[in-house]
Parts: structure tokens; sequence; C-alpha cells
């Protein structure tokens, strides 16, 4: 008894332990399936009535018409795929969804719309994709000279159904070894913005290659709780309250030394290169002719008073009578007088010599 317990509440432990918002490997998820149709299995049916145009209940084919595109965009042939047919091309069940066009490329996929989600809820889609490209017949092989298919998944959560809209959140696109040849799980996430939303898958080979193939299986839509909170803050850890050390006395600072400032060299100045003197111009100077003086005018100077000193008594000069025949000039008032001033002047002064007293 206890050895069957014991495998049971290890089992439960491994349930309880689960991360929160995920299905442990091998569980279903606790959400339903909220797609139509999610395998496939569920039967086709005849797009508007064209023949070429079939997709599995609950689905809508999307397609884009651009013959004049590089490579060509040309309408797609859509099918179910069986797998009495081509078992390699099926995941699980007994039939897939595909499309294909020969030696063209496409912009093409398919969409369904989801009504009565709760707006404000998280929401994940998947699906299980894979793609033959190649230029050999035989989908068996390994595809040859594969192009890449651009394959991607959607979610538009305002519930539009325009695969061209703004709205739509796009998965990665999946790589080549991901889904080429083999199937690849594609996942995406939205929260949903009204009461439906809408999930696509589309698909843009890079070039036209002979067979351009791509296979759907095992779609699912599940709700996986709220968005998540915006982070909050962490606030800090409370620091603890420092304790007051003792405050030491100021230390006497030593008044900084007053430097003087050094003193700015003058920098040398450049020496002038001499500059060569012109001489001077020899230019004659015209001498003037020299002055006549004229002659001084001789002027008679009067005949000095004769001063008697004091105490002096002055003869009366003796009239020294003339050699008879002589002349006598009226103008010498009786005396012979010289021509010249000097002369005179000097015969003056014998005259009026003073002589000594007899005793």
């Amino acid at each position: 008894m206890a050895r069957r317990i014991i495998p049971a509440l290890l089992l439960l432990a491994l349930l309880l332990g689960a991360e929160p918002g995920r299905s442990p490997a091998g569980v279903q998820a606790q959400s339903p399936n909220l797609l139509q149709n999610p395998g496939f299995e569920d039967g086709f049916y005849r797009w508007n009535g064209i023949n070429e145009i079939n997709v599995g209940h609950g689905w809508t084919p999307w397609w884009v018409d651009d013959p004049n595109h590089d490579p060509t965009y040309l309408t797609p042939e859509f099918k179910e795929a069986l797998a009495r047919d081509f078992p390699y091309r099926i995941r699980s069940g007994e039939r897939a969804q595909q499309w294909f066009k020969l030696y063209s490329s496409f912009v093409a996929g398919v969409h369904q719309q989801v009504f009565n989600v709760t707006p404000g809820q998280n929401y994940r889609f998947t699906i299980w994709a894979q793609v033959w490209s190649s230029v050999e017949d035989n989908p068996a092989t390994v595809s040859t000279l594969p192009a890449n298919p651009h394959l991607q998944i959607g979610i538009d959560p305002t519930g539009y159904w325009n695969p061209y809209s703004a709205d739509i959140i796009w998965s990665a696109e999946a790589s080549m070894g991901q889904v080429i040849d083999r199937y690849g799980l594609l996942s995406v996430e939205a929260t949903a913005q009204n009461n439906i939303i809408t999930v696509f898958v589309r698909a843009i080979p890079e070039f036209a290659n002979k067979h351009n193939n791509v296979y759907l299986d095992d779609a699912e839509l599940v709700q996986v709780g709220p968005p998540p909170p915006p982070p909050t803050a962490t606030p800090l850890p409370a620091t603890a309250t420092p304790v007051a050390s003792p405050t030491l006395p100021p230390t006497a600072t030593t008044p900084p030394t007053a430097t003087t400032p050094p003193t700015a060299t003058p920098l040398p100045t450049d020496t002038p290169a001499p500059t060569a003197t012109t001489p001077p111009s020899q230019t004659p100077t015209a001498t003037p002719p020299p002055t006549t003086t004229p002659p001084a005018t001789a002027t008679d100077a009067p005949p000095p008073t004769a001063t008697t000193p004091a105490g002096v008594a002055l003869a009366a000069p003796t009239l020294t009578p003339a050699p008879a025949g002589t002349s006598t000039s009226p103008s010498s008032g009786g005396l012979a007088l010289c021509s010249s001033p000097v002369l005179g002047i000097i015969a003056l002064a014998a005259l009026f010599r003073p002589r000594k007293r007899q005793r």
C-alpha cells in the first residue's frame, strides 16, 4: 500500500510545483482552446464557391494579387493535406491546412475571429507550421534550394480582420531551420482590447521557387491571465542612524606664506636691422657777398670839464704869444690845438695836472 502512495504523492508534488500560468509537460492548459477547428479535423469548405480555395471550417483565407511585383505575388491554391497522401506533412490526426503556388511567390495566409473574450486579459496564440520549398517535385525528399518563407503569426487585440492593420502584434519570423521540412511551433501573446480578437498566419516566400508549400496543424488560443503588473520600485533597506562622534577641537592652522609671484621675463625683442643711411645730397649753398661796413662817423666829444680838486688852486693858463708871422685861428681861443681829438684830450689833461704847493 505504501508503495502505491509514494508515486502518487510525487506526481501531486510535480503538479503543484508547476510554474503558475503554464501547463506542466503533458497536461492541458486550464483555459480551453478558444479556436474553432484548431486541428483541421472538422472538415473543409470551398470559400466563395472557388474550387481552388478550400480552407478548414472556422478559418478564412486571405492573399494579395500583384503580378507586377518581383517576385510575382499571385493567388495561391488552398487545400487540405491528407495523411494518406502526405503523412510526413501531417503533425497529428488525418488532416492539415496547406496553400501553395507553382513558380511564384505570394503574400497569403489564414485568419480566424474569436468572440466573447475578456478585454484586459492576456491571450496566447500558438500553431505548428512546416514549409516545403524546392526545385524538385518529390515532396518526400528534403527541400532543394529552399526560399525563406518569412513565416509569422499575429493577434489583432481589437478584433479587426485586416491583415495589414497596424494594431496586429506579430511574432518573430520563424527561422528556416525551424520550419523547413519539419514542424516548428510559433507563439505570440497580446492583451485583448475588445470582446473580439483575431488571429493571423502569413507567409511571404523570398523568391518564386517551383514549389512553395505551407502546412499548418494543431493551433491553439488560450487565456493566460491578466497582463503582468508594471514593476514597482523596490524600497531601499533601512539604514542605521549614525552615532554622533565627539568633535575634536580645531587644529591651529599655520597661515600660508605669501609667495612672491615670479617676475615675468621679458621676451627678447627682435633687433631691427640697420637701415642704410642715404648720404646727404651735395647741394651747393650760395655764399652771400660780403657786406660793406660803412666807416665810423667821427663824433666830436665835448671837452671834459676841468674839475678842481679840493684845496688845489688852479693857476690860470699863461697865454703864450704866438710867434710872429703865425696865423692864429680864431676858434682856438688863443690856444694852439692839435687837429687830432685824442691828442687834444691829452693836451688838456696836461694843462689841468695839479702842481705841488711851494713851501
